[in-house]
C-alpha cells in the first residue's frame, strides 16, 4: 500500500498485534528477571541468617522478613507467569479424548477463567493491601502494604497474560478459517 493511501487511511491509535507481542515478552522478562533476583535475595538472606546464628551465635532478625518478603512476590510473579506459558495444573486428561475443536473451546474457557480470577485478585488484593497501609514489618521496619501490593500486581498480570493467549488462540481460530 503506497504511503499516501496509507495516511489517509483512518487509524485507531491501538498499538498493533507485533507491538502487543513485543510488550508482552517484555513484561514477562522483566517478570523473570525478578524472580530469579528475589531467589537470589532469598538464599543470600538465609544464609547470613543461619552463619550469624551458628557460626557467630548472634541472630539477626531481619533475614527471615526479607526472605518471606522476596518469597510473597516470587511465589505470586511466578504464578502469574505461568499464566503465560498455560503451566498451570490441569485436567489434561479431558483435553485428549475431546475432539479438536471442543479442546480448543476448552482451553479459551479455562483461559477466561484465569483472565476473570486475575481481576478479582487485583480487587481483593488492592483493598487487603490497602487494610494494611501504616502497618510496618517487626524487624526491618518496611511498610506491609508493599508485600502485600504482590496480590494486586499478580492479578493484574495474569489478566494481561491471559488475555494475550485468548486473543492469540483467537488469532490462530481466524487464521486457520480463513485458510480453508
Amino acid at each position: 500500500m503506497p504511503g499516501s493511501v496509507r495516511r489517509l487511511l483512518p487509524t485507531t491509535g491501538l498499538p498493533g498485534p507485533d507491538r502487543v507481542r513485543r510488550l508482552e515478552r517484555g513484561i514477562a522478562r522483566a517478570v523473570e528477571l525478578l524472580i530469579v533476583i528475589g531467589g537470589a535475595v532469598i538464599v543470600g538472606s538465609l544464609i547470613v541468617g543461619v552463619f550469624f546464628r551458628y557460626v557467630l551465635r548472634d541472630s539477626l532478625s531481619w533475614t527471615d522478613e526479607v526472605a518471606m518478603f522476596c518469597f510473597s512476590w516470587i511465589v505470586l510473579l511466578a504464578a502469574a507467569l505461568l499464566v503465560r506459558e498455560s503451566g498451570h495444573v490441569r485436567v489434561e486428561l479431558i483435553e485428549n479424548y475431546l475432539p479438536n475443536r471442543a479442546a480448543k473451546a476448552l482451553r479459551r474457557f479455562i483461559d477466561l477463567l484465569i483472565l476473570i480470577t486475575g481481576i478479582y485478585l487485583v480487587w481483593t488484593g488492592w483493598n487487603f493491601m490497602l487494610l494494611t497501609v501504616g502497618q510496618l514489618s517487626p524487624a526491618v521496619r518496611y511498610p506491609i502494604w508493599a508485600r502485600n501490593l504482590s496480590l494486586p500486581v499478580s492479578g493484574l498480570l495474569m489478566v494481561v497474560f491471559a488475555a494475550s493467549n485468548l486473543l492469540r488462540q483467537g488469532k490462530a481460530a481466524s487464521g486457520a478459517g480463513s485458510q480453508r
